[in-house]
């Protein structure tokens, strides 16, 4: 059966520290996928919480029905606004409204905005041993059921993993309903992500 390992290496007040997480089960799944670099601009109107225009530059290629993820400040900072939709387009000014996450920052600031790419998966997140995701750019990752309800999301800084692993004393991320796909979007404007997402779990028999 396919085995999921998680090594660390730690260097915190003075010692060096490692470990090996070590997990066994009947089925895996591994996606790696390039995220499109997002386009940078600024929030140029605040209308409130969920809501307003971004001004881009020009070539940012977004429509009108479009679901983007907008990103600003630092990563891994709670500044990410995830599933918000087009509804306008004037140019290079795109309007943007809803989606969940943290509220919009103030109006002048600094923004990207990266439309979503979908990946299809399926699989029972409450029959996980394993899941681990990282990314080589800031990017976002929203794991949704069928309904679509996001079941888990996370954002990932460059470089930096994001995993879980059963029997360590912390809850299952993904236990509900069936994960049925995955929203992922890359928060650079310097270029595109490599976004990496491997699972362990045991199938239903």
């Amino acid at each position: 059966m396919p085995t999921g390992i998680i090594s660390q290496n730690a260097a915190v007040g003075g010692l060096s520290i490692q470990s090996t997480v070590s997990r066994t089960a009947s089925s895996q799944i591994g996606h790696e996928t390039e995220l499109p670099a997002a386009s940078a601009g600024t929030l140029s109107t605040r209308t409130d919480d969920n809501t307003g225009i971004v001004t881009l530059a020009e070539g940012h290629g977004l429509e009108i029905g479009d679901v983007v993820d907008v990103y600003w400040g630092d990563a891994g900072g709670s500044t990410c606004r995830y599933g918000m939709d087009v509804t306008d387009v004037d140019g290079n000014d795109v309007t943007i409204d809803g989606g969940a996450g943290t509220n919009l920052p103030a109006q002048d600031t600094a923004v990207t905005v990266a439309e979503q790419v979908t990946l299809d998966t399926d699989f029972d997140g409450g029959l996980l041993e394993m899941i681990v995701a990282s990314a080589s750019r800031r990017s976002h990752v929203a794991f949704r059921d069928a309904v679509p309800t996001v079941l888990k999301e996370v954002e990932l800084p460059a470089g930096e993993a994001w995993f879980w692993a059963a029997d360590q004393g912390i809850a299952n991320p993904l236990a509900g309903n069936p994960v049925n796909d995955v929203k992922a979007s890359c928060g650079d404007s310097a270029g595109a992500a490599t976004l990496k997402i491997g699972l362990l779990y045991e199938a239903e028999s």
